[in-house]
């Protein structure tokens, strides 16, 4: 396959890849990195990578262009594919790519293939509506939404889940989805926007623990799917069973085929789990396996036994605890910031068995996002991804969206607003709460207002760190029961607001905007900078070391793909680069 769109894919890939090599220094000690004019050179004895090289931003982010060719003495010859790529790191570069990451590296270049191939298709389709509903050609996205908003045609904020279409920024394996097929990653990923079925299954009450803050063990029975309890009675009732002694559980239709039909079978067969003839139609959002029910006021967190990035995405029993006891918990907590929201988690449900087994069959109940606020919500990842209506960067389409042209003023407007809304919160509830929210991109809903109003939700607890005796002094009877919640000193609950957050975020949105002409990446972070440290109150608790490490020389970044070669996930691994936020700082430049 030569076609344009594979191409752009596997060279996006192999970007991926020298970016990864280089950044996390992962190449041989004897390896010998130059970044000259607008070359970036790599040589390992007498073998040669080169690159074009248009810029380095913070964090050690390159903009690479064109082929990536391969030279030893006078031969050299253009690579044209990630295969290739691979083989060369390997045979001639001292690269310890296995089998298996050889495989998520190819995974994740042919997801690209597939979502650029569907964002081509969704861009017609898009243009042939317009024309049917006689919009103008050239709609700005955000009035498109608000028009389909206003006539009931979709839901902005999971149309919104759809169009992160380059998932995780630098991360090779961004797209990989192993062992899905094809044409199972199209069925399931939310760039296709397919309705997927969620198989209904009861559950014995004897081998199932729940937590309910609402105090409602049958919630999902009673409040979700309240139109299904006769069909379920209905159901079970002549098998001689009472659906009274059975909790509703959800499970993914690819879960339930391949993982709960082998794992499962010997409670199938002693009608510990039932499987019904029910199914909910649900719509995948970000994460892939967060479900949105379709006409249901709520997101359902599910296990999928597959590796999307580097992990395997299941749901332990104790996030299924914590989530919903935090998530409500810290409510009253968070009261004090209005435009700053945390997603409630009313309900959390897991299979009573050995820990392993118990991940794969479990889910979590969460309140769909909503706002009061005029405006409209999307996904944060969202932002810095092109959309199919005006063929636009979707931030870019929100600053022509207030009437206002993108120019180095409107961007400083934009990042100065959306700086003060969001990190004024997330600072106070490490300093008063001893809590750092994982307010990365997917897990941030932000509700664009007409005039740079900005109103925030962070969803999903499961990744936060907590200072435990900071937490103790706010709520006193709070129970933690994942210790991976529990930081090991503040430092690192900092750290868990300086990657989600000043990375993260501010990372995407700033190399985004200092492509235009007259944007300076230095003078964007100096106004996260000024930001942070008028969120930091000298008064309370922890304001040293928030500016100690917020401030410091160097910032540390997790190594994804060094962790992916030595196969850690919960054990991360890092490395330290130049701090943008540090005043005057622009040695990343060099």
């Amino acid at each position: 396959m030569t076609s344009v769109l594979w191409k752009q894919a596997d060279q996006n890939e192999q970007y991926r890849i020298m970016n990864s090599l280089v950044k996390e220094r992962i190449f041989p000690e004897s390896t010998i990195v130059t970044e000259k004019d607008d070359e970036l050179d790599i040589q390992f004895h007498a073998h040669v990578l080169k690159v074009k090289l248009e810029r380095v931003a913070a964090f050690k982010r390159y903009q690479l262009s064109g082929a990536i060719t391969y030279a030893k003495g006078h031969q050299t010859q253009q690579i044209d594919s990630t295969e290739q790529l691979i083989d060369i790191l390997t045979q001639h570069f001292d690269i310890p790519i296995d089998e298996r990451l050889n495989q998520e590296l190819i995974s994740s270049r042919d997801g690209f293939v597939s979502v650029y191939r569907v964002m081509e298709s969704r861009a017609s389709t898009v243009k042939a509506s317009l024309k049917y509903a006689r919009l103008p050609l050239a709609i700005n996205f955000f009035s498109w939404l608000q028009h389909m908003a206003d006539a009931s045609q979709l839901d902005p904020l999971l149309y919104s889940e759809s169009l992160a279409v380059e998932g995780h920024p630098t991360h090779p394996l961004s797209k990989t989805k192993l062992p899905l097929t094809e044409e199972e990653a199209a069925a399931y990923s939310p760039e296709f926007e397919k309705t997927i079925p969620l198989k209904l299954m009861l559950i014995h009450k004897d081998y199932a623990g729940v937590t309910s803050p609402v105090e409602d063990t049958q919630m999902i029975l009673n409040q979700v799917i309240p139109d299904y309890r006769y069909k379920l009675r209905a159901f079970i009732e002549p098998l001689g069973l009472s659906v009274d002694d059975y909790y509703v559980i959800f499970v993914h239709p690819w879960q339930y085929e391949h993982v709960i039909l082998h794992d499962y079978i010997e409670w199938i067969d002693r009608q510990i789990l039932l499987p019904t003839p029910f199914n909910i139609d649900s719509k995948a959002t970000l994460s892939f396996r967060t479900m949105d029910l379709v006409g249901r006021p709520y997101h359902i967190k599910l296990p999928v036994n597959i590796q999307m990035t580097s992990a395997v995405r299941t749901v332990g029993p104790v996030t299924t605890v914590d989530g919903p006891r935090l998530s409500y918990q810290l409510q009253g907590l968070f009261q004090r910031f209005p435009h700053m929201q945390i997603a409630r988690e009313p309900y959390g449900i897991y299979a009573h068995t050995e820990d392993d087994r118990a991940r794969q069959l479990a889910c979590i109940v969460r309140e769909k996002p909503t706002f009061t606020q005029n405006g409209i919500a999307v996904v944060a990842a969202s932002l810095v991804n092109r959309n199919p209506v005006d063929q636009q960067v979707i931030v870019d389409s929100y600053l022509e969206w207030l009437r206002e042209d993108v120019t180095p003023q409107t961007i400083q407007r934009f990042i100065t607003e959306y700086a003060r809304q969001l990190v004024k919160p997330l600072i106070a509830y490490i300093q008063h709460y001893g809590i750092a929210l994982e307010a990365h991109m997917q897990n941030t809903v932000v509700n664009l207002g007409p005039h740079y109003e900005m109103t925030f939700l962070i969803r999903d607890l499961g990744g936060a760190r907590l200072d435990l005796a900071a937490l103790h002094q706010a709520l006193h009877n709070v129970d933690i029961t994942n210790t991976s919640l529990i930081a090991k000193d503040m430092e690192a609950v900092i750290q868990k607001f300086q990657h989600s957050v000043i990375q993260n975020q501010f990372g995407e949105l700033i190399y985004h905007f200092t492509q235009y002409e007259g944007v300076e990446e230095s003078a964007l972070y100096r106004i996260v900078a000024e930001q942070v440290q008028e969120a930091i109150d000298d008064d309370a608790p922890h304001a040293q070391i928030l500016k100690d490490v917020l401030f410091g020389p160097t910032i540390t970044v997790k190594a994804l793909m060094r962790m992916r070669m030595k196969q850690q996930v919960k054990q991360y691994e890092t490395i330290t680069l130049p701090n943008p936020l540090r005043e005057e700082d622009d040695s990343w430049r060099n």
